[in-house]
């Protein structure tokens, strides 16, 4: 086959603008040469595909060219990713293989995500469709540090405010899907390993037969302060560590979980679910204080009923209840927080009816759903145990209940989905607002909140589709927002209006050539109420804004035939307020991450994976610096990780079926970086002061050994 000239110079003339980069050291120029000099070679080679497409992290768009069970574009991550990475959070595995991700660097464990410029709250997180929310009001522990990655069967992320099924998506959802038993007698160990004595065992065990299924794993892990790229340990980037938190671990964590499936009749199950979780000793130099004890207990019940009659396809009622107890504490730290404990509870119990059925040639969706959610922390003598503040998260109450109707439908080459969702949302404080009743004599509050998109998907033809959609969805103020009360300098705002976000999202995904695949996405939305941090008089708290955002991405995946694979990516966001926050005079918004680029080779055959990538952002320009975020600069970063399947290269070796081996190096010439910027309130701190910037780790070697049956 003919050597394409074409592509070998748009992959050239990429390369060498990289090559030009000063920042770059010699190393890491090499190493983009040996990349693209891989692509070229093989690229004038044209060895034609015998293999399937590699997709980069086993993440793939649904609704390609063939099917249309879901127009929405959605993006998933597979356990087979999950087992490759070194996997101390989540949030970790979401940044590198989503190229519209970022994580906010918070420590060593308990990392933030965000997603095309929407972060925290701004997101929905739930497991198995049950919202998670976090206890801690400076987020050290994100909804995601909750789900340990051995129950995970899949996450699901979808961008934009195109799922009326959840409530307060504003910028999108990430749902974590867990492992379901297995008929029959089946488990998996794994071991994980890596620098700075990171430590991860554990595995499961599943069974049964049609009537019954059952499941029941269990996880420990544990690490030491890692250290960045010039040699500083994950404590040196808060200068209130005392000794004894200078030498301290990073975490330590025991993870229990099970799952029961019960078939109560042919067309009829009852699902069971648990999980429990207990975190020791989190170090969080971003923030105040660390976290002295964690505990986590998600829980979940789901009844279905399948082919009821002429309006019922598949009925499903379910409950939930999400406790997470979270204790921070000043041991490790020098000052007047060294005596202080907090102790702050969340509680989140719901409730779903949620009924499909075919009416003419559509697939119909009725639901409602309803939580309601118990926030609340006072802050402690640690030694003697006397109450300091009262209040300090003063017993909120927050309730929700909604209606929702979603259509699917297929039209020819068009595929169409469509949903409109209605919420009455209340949140009250019932302890007392010691410093914010200066500001407002109420301390309750009813929004009510309509949401509605509608997606269309158009087959153009087996190689080509375009997709687009526009979308109105809503989130209410958290509970710090609205209800914390710190210090005279800091607290909440009672009447904080809903952020309500109009966006558009349009895309297109074609097959130019029977081995490559693009995809690129553009996106614009109109935040109105956005909420925002705002300092005036000396007292920081929160204001609602109107702001803009807007960007793209653009992924392609080559296949270069027995096994080989090149795949890239590129995305950028940025952020603009059309209304200034109090004390504040930039006109850019905060937490917006700049160009992110990424240029891969990857193998996968015969059991065999390995890929090499580089990963590159630009420097940090369009800040907040009124709200106190700094530039931070560019950054190269490679990383390599390779692993192996004995079960798929059938070799006859059967004592070694069932097993595989990962191992893996992250930031390969130990380069001192951050991802993560400065903006965010702290309310463990009395005046509130901003978050700190924590570094990324160092050169991080890591390995995992599996086996199951």
């Amino acid at each position: 086959m003919a050597v394409d000239y074409r592509r070998i110079g748009i992959i050239s003339r990429c390369v060498s603008i990289f090559l030009q980069e000063e920042k770059m050291n010699i190393k890491e120029k090499c190493c983009v040469a040996l990349l693209s000099g891989l692509a070229v070679g093989l690229t004038a080679g044209q060895l034609r595909a015998q293999t399937a497409v590699f997709e980069m992290g086993e993440y793939v768009v649904e609704g390609g060219a063939v099917k249309k069970e879901d127009p929405l574009d959605r993006m998933k991550i597979s356990q087979k990713t999950l087992k490759a990475h070194k996997v101390v959070d989540l949030a970790e595995i979401l940044s590198d293989e989503l190229i519209e991700a970022v994580m906010v660097r918070k420590s060593g464990y308990g990392n933030e995500v965000g997603l095309r410029g929407f972060t925290k709250s701004n997101l929905r997180f739930t497991q198995d469709g049950t919202l998670i929310e976090g206890a801690c009001g400076s987020r050290k522990d994100p909804p995601l540090s909750h789900i340990n990655m051995l129950t995970v069967k899949k996450i699901d992320v979808e961008e934009g405010p195109f799922d009326v099924s959840i409530p307060g998506s504003l910028g999108g959802t990430i749902n974590v899907e867990t492992k379901d038993p297995q008929k029959g007698f089946h488990g998996e160990f794994l071991s994980k390993f890596g620098s700075y004595d990171y430590l991860s065992q554990g595995g499961y065990i599943t069974g049964g037969n049609k009537k019954f299924k059952g499941l029941f794993g269990y996880n420990y892990s544990r690490s030491a302060q890692y250290k960045d790229g010039a040699g500083d340990k994950l404590s040196s980037y808060n200068p209130a560590y005392n000794s004894e938190g200078t030498s301290h671990s990073a975490f330590e964590k025991h993870d229990f979980w099970g799952k029961a499936e019960i078939k109560t009749a042919d067309n009829q199950k009852l699902e069971l679910s648990s999980s429990f979780g207990e975190a020791y000793d989190i170090l969080t130099p971003r923030v105040g204080m660390d976290t002295k004890l964690e505990k986590t207990s998600l829980n979940k019940a789901v009844y279905s009923l399948e082919e009821l009659g002429k309006f019922s396809k598949k009925l499903v009622l379910s409950a939930y209840y999400n406790y997470i107890g979270h204790d921070p504490y000043g041991k490790f730290r020098s000052g007047g927080v060294n005596n202080k404990t907090i102790k702050a509870v969340s509680a989140i119990a719901g409730a779903k009816v949620e009924n499909k059925a075919d009416i003419g040639a559509s697939l119909v969706t009725l639901g409602g759903d309803f939580y309601t959610r118990n926030w609340r922390g006072n802050i402690y003598n640690r030694i003697t145990g006397e109450l300091l503040n009262e209040g300090l998260f003063p017993d909120v109450n927050e309730d929700d209940a909604g209606l929702y109707l979603k259509a699917e439908r297929d039209i020819g080459k068009l595929s169409v989905d469509a949903g409109a969702r209605l919420d009455v949302f209340r949140s009250k404080a019932d302890g007392e607002l010691k410093y914010s009743r200066a500001a407002t004599s109420d301390n309750a509050r009813t929004d009510v909140l309509p949401s509605a998109n509608v997606f269309l998907k158009y087959f153009i033809n087996g190689e080509t589709d375009i997709f687009g959609g526009v979308g109105l969805t809503n989130r209410i103020p958290n509970a710090v927002e609205r209800y914390v009360q710190e210090s005279s300098a800091y607290y909440g705002n009672p009447e904080l209006d809903p952020a309500r976000n109009a966006e558009t999202d349009l895309g297109v995904e074609m097959n130019p050539a029977e081995n490559l695949k693009l995809r690129t996405k553009v996106f614009y939305s109109y935040v109105k109420d956005f909420i925002y941090q705002q300092i005036s008089g000396g007292v920081r708290s929160y204001g609602n804004i109107d702001a803009y955002l807007y960007g793209g991405d653009i992924t392609a995946s080559l296949d270069l035939g027995k096994g080989f694979g090149l795949n890239g990516g590129l995305a950028y966001q940025r952020g603009r307020k059309l209304d200034q926050p109090a004390g504040n005079t930039d006109k850019d918004l905060a937490e917006i991450a700049p160009l992110k680029t990424k240029l891969a080779a990857a193998y996968d055959r015969d059991g065999l994976t390995a890929v090499f990538e580089w990963v590159r952002s630009e420097k940090d320009r369009d800040i907040d610096s009124s709200a106190g975020e700094t530039s931070l600069k560019g950054w190269n970063v490679f990383n390599f990780r390779a692993g192996y399947q004995f079960a798929a290269a059938g070799h006859g070796c059967e004592f070694l079926k069932g097993f595989s081996v990962n191992a893996g190096v992250d930031n390969i010439f130990d380069r001192e970086y951050a991802v993560a910027n400065s903006y965010e309130y702290d309310p463990t701190d009395p005046s509130g002061a901003n978050a700190l910037i924590v570094n990324e780790p160092g050169r991080f070697f890591y390995g995992s050994l599996s086996y199951k049956f």
